[in-house]
């Protein structure tokens, strides 16, 4: 019987497909399951439609049982302190004492393979034990170190906050000095004429008046040259 013939899109595709039974969680075999369970509690994973028995999850792992890998027995250790029941701040001399200890368990670790290899097991177990408690007491740590995070990330938004707010106003005030430099220029527009250049007055007054203009307009652009700089 021949084999089927895999698709060449699915052995050249960037990301691996998700797994089939990812279609199996959606809402209405979530409610069957729950309908189920809450129907008979003791039910098994056996007493299930196929499309239902992927909502269930696996079972825990056995503790302090033995199981086989590579054709080999072994045992399941002791799964090392992860939380910590009280809320006080674990001992940092105890960290410190603990690591020193570690540190004279691998030399005697390394002595007793040098002089009667047979001996090595006791010390082994002596580095797991230590190395449990040093892992136990690290972890301890860890609600203060989210905190302390938490709190760094916190003051840098309020710093950034700070910044971009500075920025507003130190904009904002050049945008009054550009309006106050604008209004000032305003009485360009005209000078006083001497009593020659009344006789011609109409024509005067209006070559000066334009004159004026252009004298603000030029202090205007001036303004903005300065202020955005120089462009073609």
């Amino acid at each position: 019987m021949a084999e089927p013939s895999i698709p060449s899109a699915a052995i050249s595709a960037a990301f691996p497909a998700p797994p089939p039974f990812y279609k199996s969680f959606t809402a209405s075999n979530l409610a069957r399951l729950s309908s189920l369970q809450d129907s008979n509690p003791s039910l098994t994973l056996l007493d299930l439609p196929p499309e239902l028995r992927n909502l269930l999850p696996p079972p825990p792992p056995p503790s302090n049982q033995q199981y086989r890998l590579f054709g080999e027995t072994h045992t399941t250790p002791a799964l090392p302190p992860t939380e910590t029941t009280t809320k006080e701040l674990p001992n940092p001399n105890r960290l410190v004492q603990t690591t020193r200890q570690l540190l004279l368990a691998f030399l005697s670790l390394t002595n007793s393979l040098a002089l009667d290899p047979d001996t090595w097991a006791p010390r082994w177990d002596e580095m797991k034990a230590l190395l449990s408690e040093a892992h136990g007491i690290v972890n301890q740590y860890r609600p203060h170190q989210a905190r302390e995070t938490l709190v760094q990330m916190m003051e840098e938004q309020v710093e950034r906050c700070r910044v971009e707010t500075q920025g507003c106003k130190d904009v904002c005030e050049r945008v009054r000095k550009v309006v106050a430099d604008v209004e000032g220029g305003e009485g360009l527009t005209m000078s006083k004429m001497t009593p020659e250049e009344e006789e011609h007055r109409p024509n005067i007054k209006s070559k000066k008046a334009n004159l004026g203009v252009g004298a603000a307009e030029k202090r205007v652009w001036d303004i903005i040259k300065h202020e955005l700089g120089a462009f073609d």
